[in-house]
């Protein structure tokens, strides 16, 4: 009646079957799981100096700062990983919100989900705002993240702004690279 390929291909057919679902189930469930990620950003220092970039004066800033946060809750079964990220949030008069990675990391165990950083700079990303000056703003930190899962949906969210900080005025003249 039923020769043996017919007979793998409905195994088959039932197996991807089964397994489709139970990956659809676990992406579904995974969005149930409560998470209290918890984290604060304190900026130690920051300077402002003028650069002569592309022929026009530019501010650049760097930054000292102090990351602190617990992101174990944000681990689960269905977690491969996290991105971390430390965002600058700021208006002007031309932008509403203006937002700068200073720094990031990702997290690829729960042991390294708690974050603890002393004097970190943004060594890894300019400071610039999209016009030559930063002017008289005030900028807010945050620890930003993103969830990776195995299989389903990217989660993100952020921590709470804990610090508010003005710009201040350059420290140099002028700096020509």
């Amino acid at each position: 009646m039923y020769n043996i390929v017919q007979r793998a291909s409905a195994i088959f057919a039932f197996a991807m079957t089964v397994m489709f679902g139970l990956l659809l189930s676990i992406a579904i469930s995974s969005l149930y799981i409560t998470s209290n990620p918890i984290g604060k950003v304190d900026i130690n220092e920051l300077n402002i100096w003028l650069y002569n970039y592309a022929n026009k004066e530019t501010e650049f800033a760097f930054i000292e700062m102090n990351i602190d946060a617990d992101l174990t809750s944000l681990f689960n079964w269905n977690t491969k990983q996290l991105f971390v990220a430390v965002v600058a949030e700021y208006e002007t008069e031309l932008h509403e919100l203006n937002q700068v990675v200073l720094w990031d990391s990702i997290i690829r165990s729960k042991e390294d989900a708690h974050i603890k950083g002393n004097k970190v700079r943004n060594e890894k990303y300019e400071f610039v705002d999209i016009t030559p000056s930063f002017g008289e703003v005030n900028a807010k930190y945050s620890i930003y993240w993103d969830v990776m899962p195995y299989v389903g949906f990217l989660v993100g969210g952020k921590t709470g702004t804990n610090q508010t900080i003005p710009f201040p005025v350059p420290l140099n003249e002028k700096v020509y690279n």
